[in-house]
């Protein structure tokens, strides 16, 4: 009796867990190329088209991984914003929670009109605070950090 008693819990340990997500990846920095994964602990997968300006440069990239739920709180499309003044970034971007799910590859996002907010800047190199910043589109927040470099 013991032994089978054993045996169950021990069966249903093992065929009970959760089976890992499965999510693409890419493989080169330019996404063409991608595999399938099995993420660790996370538990959404994330794919994400992102247009960045760097010193008036443009870069876009594309992005597929598994994600934490801090970066994908919930499944559907969200975008993400943030402007520096010399560096900004704008990302469309999809979560979801199913194995393979972030196949697709999103159009990137459009160009950001001005909005009405406007924040105050710092130059890193005076840490001296004097000129404001023209937000764009979804941007709807100040912040402020500080670092070392």
């Amino acid at each position: 009796m013991m032994k089978l008693i054993f045996s169950l819990t021990l069966y249903l340990v093992l065929f009970s867990t959760a089976r890992a997500l499965q999510c693409q990846t890419c493989t080169n920095q330019q996404c063409s190329n991608t595999t399938l994964v099995t993420c660790s602990s996370e538990t959404m997968c994330v794919t994400a088209s992102i247009q960045a300006t760097s010193s008036g440069t443009p870069v876009q990239q594309i992005f597929k991984a598994c994600a934490s739920s801090s970066l994908c709180p919930a499944t559907g499309s969200q975008t993400f914003s943030v402007n520096l003044g010399s560096a900004s970034a704008v990302a469309s971007a999809q979560c979801c929670n199913t194995d393979n799910c972030n196949t697709a590859t999103l159009p990137f996002p459009a160009a950001q009109t001005d909005n009405a907010l406007q924040c105050l800047t710092c130059n890193p190199l005076t840490s001296q605070c004097t000129s404001t910043l023209q937000c764009r589109g979804d941007e709807d927040r100040c912040f402020q950090a500080s670092g070392e470099s």
